[in-house]
């Protein structure tokens, strides 16, 4: 009687689909803060945000007789945004693999993992960099001003955080702003005896990324964040970094289904002997409301 040989497709990529999420769950910054918006399969490829004017203040008291004929009108504003898909992917010879020194397919694994977290937060990195509520350090009138010497500051923070309560942004549910900010412009803000003292007063100090709260906001590191590459001025010509300041709701984040990132297993040939790992996101990234977005550009 022969026997055949088969693995259940269904069952072999489970751990390595979890290590994924799992993975881009804890890393993934850009969209962490986001609004989510997850579309129903067969829905199209739009997803659309309504947001309601506020209301005007009312500071003239009613009479009894007669009751105002003209009310109050909703307004509306929309946002859209168009889901796209993204994907990457390895190829493995099975024979090299089980002849490696090394487990290739969880290396495989952990290099894709990294490879769809650095992917999606730069595609939100990008959105959320890209609006024209800008303030520049120093108080400098534009990026060709920023030659070299307008490092970030404490003021520069102070001044973006300001804004947003002057277009009463709120915070988040937690109470504070967030800062997205490159770790090369922590070194600027803060002495290392100040970082100490960030995080031991920080209530938040086991959140991943969180590296301390100043001023109504709390900070959160990213390489993603854009250094523009002699973007400034000054001779020789600076480099640009922004940092992103955010209140509630700024922008939002759309998905299929819930499904952003999947892993996916396939076999080339009818033996198995090549084999693809890959992953795969159906995903758009929306800046929503621009004063609730402030991004800061510096030395």
């Amino acid at each position: 009687m022969p026997v055949t040989g088969a693995t259940l497709p269904e069952l072999f990529p489970l751990y390595y689909e979890r290590k994924l999420l799992e993975y881009i769950k804890a890393n993934l910054v850009a969209t962490k803060y986001g609004q989510k918006f997850s579309m129903p399969v067969h829905s199209g490829r739009t997803a659309v945000w309504t947001r309601f004017q506020p209301l005007n203040p009312v500071t003239t008291p009613i009479t009894f007789q007669p009751t105002p004929t003209t009310g109050a009108s909703m307004a509306t504003q929309q946002v859209q945004a168009t889901i796209e898909e993204y994907a990457n992917y390895i190829e493995l010879d099975e024979f090299t693999d089980i002849t490696s020194f090394v487990p290739l397919v969880d290396q495989a694994t952990d290099l894709l993992s990294y490879n769809a977290q650095m992917s999606l937060d730069a595609i939100a990195m990008a959105e959320l960099t890209s609006g024209t509520n800008v303030l520049y350090a120093g108080g400098v009138s534009g990026r060709s001003a920023l030659d070299g010497t307008k490092k970030l500051s404490k003021s520069d923070i102070r001044k973006a955080i300001n804004i947003l309560k002057r277009n009463n942004i709120p915070p988040f549910p937690d109470g504070y702003y967030v800062v997205l900010i490159h770790p090369d412009k922590m070194l600027d803000l803060f002495t290392d005896t100040e970082l100490i003292q960030l995080a031991i007063t920080s209530k938040d100090i086991f959140e991943k990324g969180v590296v301390g709260q100043y001023g109504g906001a709390k900070f959160v590191e990213s390489t993603t964040l854009p250094i523009l590459t002699g973007a400034g001025g000054g001779s020789p010509v600076a480099d640009v970094y922004q940092t992103v300041v955010l209140g509630m709701n700024a922008y939002g984040v759309v998905d299929i289904d819930g499904k952003s990132v999947q892993m996916v297993f396939t076999n080339v040939d009818k033996l198995g002997r090549v084999k693809t790992i890959g992953w795969k996101a159906y995903f758009a990234c929306k800046r929503l409301y621009e004063p609730a977005i402030v991004r800061i550009e510096s030395n």
